[in-house]
């Protein structure tokens, strides 16, 4: 089935799921922040006769990645947060050239749909991440039902992973308003993979 280049399919961000992370980045926020409180505020830097400024320090010193941890849980619950309001469109939006992930405050990200590398499991060996008992699915129920592992030279992690980690629809649902631009992608890739391999051959 082929696409107009300039029909784009979306998939909105399950923002009733960020703000649930949200949620639960706060309590290792605030355990770990009264932890912190708690542990800082009984020290004393100057010396008396019930403290020692050394081992103050010392305790102070061991105890930074209490608060650390509860800043960059803050820092995670925030971002979450932020994404589950952002008054912005976002949510992941495909067409035959690009996948775009606009993420709110997680940044906005495109990928040149020709250089993405999208692999089924039963494409991949045991030993490739994303191989495992999936790829023991029939071909074809892995095709309808499985988003294959999208990689691409830019991304730091599989493409795929990022999607369903955002987006509101099911892995299922994902792949049917995917499936056409999937299939179309995974074609020019082939195509430019002959390509690249016809050129590598040229005395």
């Amino acid at each position: 089935m082929s696409h107009d280049a300039g029909e784009v399919v979306v998939l909105p961000i399950a923002r009733s799921r960020a703000a649930g992370r949200a949620l639960v980045w706060s309590v290792p926020a605030g355990l770990l922040g009264v932890t912190s409180f708690l542990i800082y505020t009984s020290l004393h830097f100057v010396p008396s006769g019930v403290s020692n400024r050394l081992v103050d320090y010392s305790v102070a010193l061991i105890s930074l990645p209490i608060p650390l941890t509860a800043l960059w849980s803050v820092f995670k619950g925030g971002c979450w947060l932020l994404l589950s309001l952002w008054p912005a469109p976002v949510g992941v939006f495909a067409d035959e050239r690009t996948l775009t992930l606009r993420l709110g405050p997680f940044g906005t990200m495109g990928y040149d749909a020709a250089r993405l590398d999208l692999r089924y499991p039963f494409e991949l060996s045991q030993d490739d991440e994303g191989g495992g008992f999936e790829a023991f699915l029939p071909e074809e129920e892995q095709q309808m039902r499985l988003l294959p592992r999208i990689l691409h030279p830019s991304a730091r992690e599989p493409l795929n992973r990022v999607i369903l980690r955002f987006v509101q629809p099911s892995e299922e649902e994902a792949v049917r308003s995917l499936h056409p631009l999937l299939d179309h992608w995974r074609t020019r890739h082939s195509e430019r993979s002959e390509e690249s391999r016809s050129e590598a051959s040229k005395p």
